[in-house]
Formats: C-alpha cells, sequence, structure tokens
C-alpha cells in the first residue's frame, strides 16, 4: 500500500517525488520543487517537461521506493 502524504508536507530540497495532479487524480508525476522557479509562482517541476507547475497543482504525494537489493530484483 502506498503511503500518501498531503503536498504541503512534500520535501522541498529538490529530490523528485510521485505526485498526484488537482485536475488529473488517476495519472501520477514524477515532481520536485525547483527553488529557482520559486519567484514565478510555478516551483513544481514536472521531470518529463521543462514547464513549472503552480504550488497548488498537486494534492499528494509519495516517496519512491527503496530499490532492490543487488541480486534480489525480478
Amino acid at each position: 500500500m502506498t503511503d500518501w502524504r498531503p503536498i504541503d508536507r512534500a520535501p522541498r530540497d529538490g529530490r523528485w517525488i510521485i505526485a498526484i495532479h488537482r485536475d488529473e487524480p488517476d495519472r501520477r508525476a514524477v515532481i520536485r520543487w525547483d527553488p529557482g522557479r520559486l519567484g514565478d509562482g510555478r516551483p513544481w517541476h514536472v521531470a518529463t517537461t521543462d514547464y513549472g507547475y503552480e504550488a497548488d497543482a498537486f494534492t499528494d504525494w509519495t516517496p519512491f521506493p527503496e530499490p532492490p537489493e543487488p541480486g534480489q530484483g525480478a
């Protein structure tokens, strides 16, 4: 089971996380807080685009799971 958390508790240190978009709750996005975008009102950066998203564009987030130990993958 995934541990979803409110987006206002998401890390703002530049690490990538998985998030749920407010307008498309069935889709997931890989995002990170980009301090360079803080001044333009679109601080969330999505991995698949250079476009930024507003601070309230996402509702929930979860960290990436830990990778498998070497030799234990499928």
